[in-house]
């Protein structure tokens, strides 16, 4: 919304320089229509002088040319209009100055913009919340394992750990389930190999890489997650609340590689058969 504002305010401005010049210039040109040329080309070597110049440079030389310009009214006489003799003193430092305030102003909004886009370039590549590479980089991370694949390598295996109910949580406190996202992370990075690689993807889930890896090791450590995973709560209302959590995990076929969208998709059938265990025990 500040963004919106700044930049009406800005091209609200412009106009109105535009208008003011304008004005001026037409002032001029019905008061002394010899002088119309000249205040014009004033007004357009104040305007490029201000927009190119630096602004310490540009106080100094604003300043030496309004004493020439004090002068030089001083010496006109009383054949040029008193009007006439005001624009031509105020002329140069008004449009240097406003033309300089709108440079800074343009620069403002690019940095701005600029900003905002590096911003949402690296929310696309980690997630603020878990520190954690986000689904953009896992696909990209896919593909090259996948383009490395040889008979000699050994077992990858993909685990999707998904905290179902996300929406719920988010409506009834948005901080806590923040935390708790951050302290799953936490977790993870903590007690999975340093070999695996952890990712978030969507907002309630994470994906574990793992490399080199049997798959009875990676269930097993995934038996070790779950459990330890019970030890983060969400907190409602000052009571611990306990966190229910599925679990898929899928080898890849080196032989004959899915592509990474049919990977989710056996993915979450599997999940879906954790969640039927789950409801059956």
């Amino acid at each position: 919304m500040k963004h919106k504002i700044r930049s009406l305010t800005l091209e609200v401005t412009i106009l109105l320089f535009i208008v003011f010049i304008l004005a001026i210039t037409t002032l001029v040109g019905f008061l002394d229509k010899y002088l119309m040329i000249p205040i014009t080309v004033i007004i357009l070597i104040s305007i490029i002088t201000g927009f190119f110049i630096d602004r310490i440079i540009l106080v100094w030389l604003v300043t030496i040319v309004t004493f020439i310009g004090i002068a030089f009214v001083l010496n006109i006489g009383s054949q040029v209009n008193g009007i006439v003799k005001t624009l031509l003193l105020v002329i140069f430092p008004f449009f240097a100055t406003m033309s300089s305030l709108i440079r800074i102003r343009i620069l403002s909004r690019s940095t701005l913009i600029n900003n905002r886009k590096l911003i949402m370039r690296k929310m696309e590549k980690k997630n603020l919340i878990t520190k954690t590479p986000t689904q953009v980089s896992l696909r990209k991370y896919y593909d090259k394992i996948v383009t490395q694949f040889s008979d000699r390598e050994q077992l990858v295996v993909l685990t999707l750990i998904s905290l179902p109910y996300y929406e719920q949580r988010e409506y009834a406190d948005q901080n806590q389930l923040f935390k708790v996202l951050s302290d799953i992370s936490v977790l993870l990075k903590d007690k999975r190999l340093p070999s695996e690689r952890i990712f978030t993807f969507d907002n309630n889930e994470f994906i574990i890489v793992s490399l080199r890896m049997e798959e009875d090791e990676v269930n097993a450590l995934n038996v070790e997650t779950r459990k330890q995973l019970n030890d983060i709560y969400f907190m409602l209302n000052g009571k611990k609340h306990e966190l229910r959590y599925q679990f898929a995990s899928i080898k890849l076929d080196q032989q004959h590689p899915l592509n990474f969208d049919d990977v989710l998709k056996k993915l979450y059938r599997n999940l879906e058969t954790d969640l039927i265990d789950e409801y059956l025990l």
